[in-house]
Order: C-alpha cells, then structure tokens, then sequence
C-alpha cells in the first residue's frame, strides 16, 4: 500500500548510519523546520503508557487468511473486549465485477474487475485471534482500507465500524464514516447504515480512521496542503456527531506527522518518502508503520534494503507542532519475519484484551500457490 507523498521534510536525518540511531529518540538525529499551522490544543489525558517501538517483534499467529484470497491485507483493528480481528483489503478483481453487475448498477457504476482498487472497493474480514474466519463485508467505492477502527460489540450491540468511504479517483477516501458491522452484506456509500462524520477540513484528502475504544479517542489522519495530519476526538462526541450529522467536536489533539524516510542499504536515511503502511494509537501517543516488500531472496538472510526497509515509530500527539524533543519519540527499523515473502508490512492496531498490551502489525506471508496471507506480530 501506498498514500500521496509528503512535499515537504520536516525532519531531517544527519549523519552516515542509523545503525546506533535506529533506536534512538527521534531527536537525536536532526532539527525539524518550522510550518505554519494551527496550534496543537494537547489536551488528551496522560495515563496509557507508552509501547517501545524499539522492542522486539513476538509472532502472534501465522498464514492467515482474510476472507479474499486473491488481495493482500491493507488494514487492521482489534475489538478486544470480544476477542475478534479485523482485516481490511482490496476487494478481489472477479469479486468486484460480480458485485457491480448485480443491484447495485444503479448506485455505483459498473466498473471492469482491473478498476477495483481505483474505485475502492474493499472486502472486511472478521477473524478469531488465531486468524480463522467468522465472517466477511464487502464495502463499495470506500477507498483504500490502510487503516479502520473498531468500537467493540456489546450483548445489545454489534460491533460498529469506521472506515474512510466516498473514494477518489485515487482510490482513497474522501470522508469518514461509521456503521454496524453485519455478516455476508454489502454496503456502498449512500447506503442508509453509513453514517457519515464531518471533515475535519474542506480541503482534506485521502482520510483514514483508528479507534482507541480503550481510551475513547477516534483518531484520524488526512491529507492537507501535501502534508499529512492527525487529528484526535473524543469517541463518544465523534459518534453523536456522525449518528445524528451534527458538526465535527473540537479536537482534543492536532499535529503534523513527520517525515518518515527510507533508508539506503546501509540503514542511512535518504531523502525519500517512505511507503506508509498502517498507524494506531493508544491514549496520547500515536505508533506508525512504514516499509516496501523484499526485492532478494526469502530464503537468504536479510542485508541492504531489504534488511532496512520495515520500519516502527512513535510520536507524542500532545506534542509541540514539528519539535523533534516533544512530538516524535522514537524511530527503528524491524526485522520480524525475516523469511516472509514478499515481507510487506501491512496494518497497525493496538490490542488491549486479557494477553496485555501490544502494539501489533502485520506482514505479507504468501502461498506457493499464490494465496495472499499474513503474519501478525507484536510489540509490549
């Protein structure tokens, strides 16, 4: 996966290596330029404590398998009160054809099964947590899936989702939205379930949501002006305003995301946008995934960009806007599931059930027979 590049670098890297940096706070390693924007209100409560990106990566489960079998896993979410995961991904190419020639012609255009990821077709899949399927949605014209959140079904309730939706010619989402989650249906943006939140700016693009239900935050990350923002919100007052389409509450943090760079094959930064991946939050703080597939060879140990390319960070949500010694924490490099092909990292979710704490993400495992699967891991 994915997303529009970042235009400007905030944050700069000096030095040869990050070989001793790659665990090192992220002030460490350079000065952030200052930017315009709105000043961070801050105001999330202390509490939750913070995960080390830096620790090591513990495998979870493996080769699981999302409810399509021709895609690749995008996002994920936890509903940890009840146990069960949540995986997003690009609804397969024949799949989508099938869908768009059936009833629903009149509310979406019929598009070829080669358009289906422009046009954001997404497949979601409810698992256990050893990955087995419970049950599945397929979500039309919503967008590209890189991240979801999760509000935890209750014994009166089922689980509500928040997804991106209204999807661009980008195949990103231009909105966000909530709705039930229901086995074996089909929802597309105007349906009546979907209930939409306000914009956090006319101007935002390719927006994308996370529930920290643990600690009653929505928060969202969006485009704007070529840079990339989070912004958060108290649930609760998120889900009034989405439930009965009343403006968006004031945020209780606002921040720029900071460059993330690739590294060259000896862990050096370069000046390169690195691929976004995934992001989760737990209380204040906001963790982020970045990386590429593995170009060598999945049975030879990692070395040079491949060994380089996963990466985790964190950043203080109350922090001060683009100040390394405030806003971002700590940034390294992760070779978890060092012989997975093709070893792309894939969706960030933090899990807060009975097992602990654990900053989660996973990685593309796939089949000799061409069957798309993942590994999770996890951080505590």
């Amino acid at each position: 996966m994915s997303s529009p590049a970042l235009s400007r670098r905030h944050l700069m890297f000096a030095g040869a290596g990050v070989a001793a940096a790659a665990a090192t706070p992220l002030a460490g390693a350079g000065a952030a330029q200052a930017t315009a924007g709105p000043v961070n209100p801050a105001s999330i409560p202390d509490g939750a404590p913070l995960i080390g990106v830096d620790h090591g990566s513990t495998r979870w489960a493996g080769s699981i398998v999302n409810h399509e079998t021709s895609t690749t896993l995008q996002g994920i979410a936890f509903d940890s009160v009840n146990g069960h995961l949540y995986t997003l991904q690009i609804a397969g190419a024949g799949q989508v054809a099938y869908l768009r020639s059936g009833s629903q012609v009149a509310v979406t255009a019929t598009i070829g099964g080669d358009q289906h990821a422009a046009s954001g077709d997404l497949c979601l899949t409810k698992h256990d947590l050893t990955g087995a399927v419970l049950g599945h949605m397929y979500l039309l014209g919503f967008g590209h899936g890189v991240s979801l959140g999760i509000e935890p079904a209750t014994a009166s309730t089922p689980a509500y989702v928040w997804t991106e939706a209204n999807a661009a010619t980008s195949g990103y989402g231009r909105e966000i939205v909530r709705f039930p989650f229901a086995d074996r249906t089909l929802l597309w943006t105007s349906h009546p379930d979907v209930r939409r939140l306000a914009s956090p700016d006319p101007a935002a693009t390719a927006m994308t949501p996370y529930v920290d239900a643990a600690n009653g935050i929505l928060l969202l990350r969006y485009a704007l002006d070529g840079e990339h923002w989070f912004a958060a919100y108290e649930l609760s007052a998120a889900r009034t305003a989405a439930t009965e389409g009343t403006a968006l509450p004031a945020a209780l943090a606002r921040i720029q995301q900071p460059f993330l760079p690739k590294a060259d094959a000896n862990g050096a930064p370069t000046q390169t946008s690195a691929t976004f991946q995934g992001f989760a939050s737990h209380g204040r703080y906001v963790y982020m995934l970045d990386g590429d597939p593995r170009a060598g060879d999945p049975s030879k140990p990692l070395s040079g960009l491949d060994k380089w390319t996963v990466h985790t960070t964190s950043m203080d949500l109350n922090g001060v806007q683009n100040d390394p010694t405030t806003g971002y924490i700590r940034r390294t490099h992760s070779e978890a599931d060092a012989a997975a092909a093709p070893r792309e990292p894939e969706g960030m979710a933090v899990y807060t059930g009975p097992e602990g704490l654990r900053l989660c993400f996973g990685i593309t495992n796939n089949s000799a027979t061409g069957t798309r699967q993942f590994d999770l891991y996890y951080k505590v």
